[in-house]
């Protein structure tokens, strides 16, 4: 097959086509089928909630995931998180300090967001959303078993529409792909291994070191499957790209014609297969990695382009979604609250239940220290 020739059966009569591949990329919502003529590719109003899990997750996000639950004491330490969560009071602050986006508030933006809880099938479970301000383009997701979603005034005055649906349902794919309370808790565990060192001159900090990195370097993997998430929400590549691009250097006031696409494509491949290829520069990046919380956004970008270019993208976009309906967050029971969690979720986040067995000496001698 040729290298920019893609073959994808119709979704709605079977037939298959032959589709150049840059057009399905980056002109996703005008590919029609050469029979029926209808749509090959989902368009932007259409729910996606027919996929699992695994057509979403990136590579890093469960190698990392089994690398936490493989430590000692970090169901114990959910189980707290979940017991003793600050979330109302977090809640509460963003009710006093930043404004809350409904019909009457930012209509604009709550219509742009609405758009992506529809296509992300979370109506009947909207996460509440707050503006705050700030001079960074940025946006979070909190909560254990409430979410609420933050995004900054910066994101809101850089980014186009198409850019600004991008960034939410990244923050939505959080949700779907049950992300939030291990991010709260690798949040935590880094706070508190700083406090700790400092009350122990540095001895009790190394005891957290090993969760502490295991759950920043999963919390760091995350954001690329959140990133897949938001991909199939918009299917608009071009947002995507252009989302990290600003994330990496904005300049106020600048439109996207200013800034050459291409080349931070190419930049972007360069910076991943830097990585790939050259043993030093990922020892490197693995140094500059340990204390932060998100990817190098280049390289970021370079793999959101590889799985749309290589990977599963265009066939999941493509998917026959009568025929193939499934389940876009695989749930388990609770045993004991009888709520509905996702199964990547070691603990119950309304409750804190785990049917997993844990020697606890090591949290307790945690506790100790305070």
């Amino acid at each position: 097959m040729e290298e920019n020739v893609v073959i994808l059966s119709c979704r709605h009569c079977n037939q298959k086509n032959r589709i150049d591949k840059h057009k399905a990329l980056y002109e996703t919502d005008n590919i029609k089928c050469g029979k029926c003529r209808k749509n090959i590719f989902l368009e932007l109003d259409e729910k996606l909630d027919f996929f699992n899990i695994a057509d979403y997750v990136h590579p890093l996000d469960t190698k990392t995931l089994k690398a936490i639950e493989k430590i000692p004491a970090v169901t114990s330490i959910l189980k707290f998180l979940v017991k003793n969560t600050s979330e109302q009071f977090y809640k509460i602050l963003h009710y006093q300090n930043y404004i809350k986006v409904s019909e009457e508030q930012f209509p604009e933006l709550y219509q742009l967001y609405k758009k992506m809880v529809f296509v992300l099938d979370l109506t009947d479970n909207e996460p509440e959303l707050f503006v705050y301000n700030s001079p960074f383009i940025n946006a979070y997701t909190y909560g254990v078993d409430k979410h609420f979603i933050g995004i900054s005034t910066m994101a809101l005055a850089e980014l186009d529409d198409m850019q600004i649906m991008d960034i939410l349902a990244h923050e939505l794919g959080h949700v779907l792909l049950g992300h939030v309370l291990y991010k709260m808790a690798a949040v935590l565990i880094a706070e508190l291994s700083i406090s700790i060192a400092n009350k122990t001159f540095g001895l009790g900090g190394v005891l957290l070191t090993p969760i502490r990195q295991a759950l920043l370097a999963w919390n760091r993997a995350s954001e690329l499957s959140a990133d897949r998430v938001a991909l199939m929400a918009t299917k608009n590549l071009k947002a995507a790209h252009f989302t990290t691009l600003k994330l990496s250097a904005t300049v106020p006031g600048w439109d996207n014609s200013k800034y050459n696409y291409e080349a931070f494509l190419e930049q972007g491949e360069i910076a991943r297969k830097m990585e790939d290829e050259n043993i030093l520069v990922k020892i490197f990046n693995l140094f500059q990695n340990t204390s932060i919380t998100h990817p190098f956004p280049v390289w970021r970008t370079g793999e959101l382009d590889k799985w749309a270019k290589d990977g599963d993208y265009l066939g999941l976009l493509s998917k026959n979604h009568i025929k193939e309906r499934g389940v876009i967050n695989e749930l388990q029971i609770c045993k004991k609250c009888h709520e509905k969690y996702s199964v990547r979720l070691a603990v119950c986040p309304y409750c804190g239940h785990t049917d997993k067995e844990e020697d606890n000496s090591f949290f307790e001698k945690l506790k100790n220290l305070f």
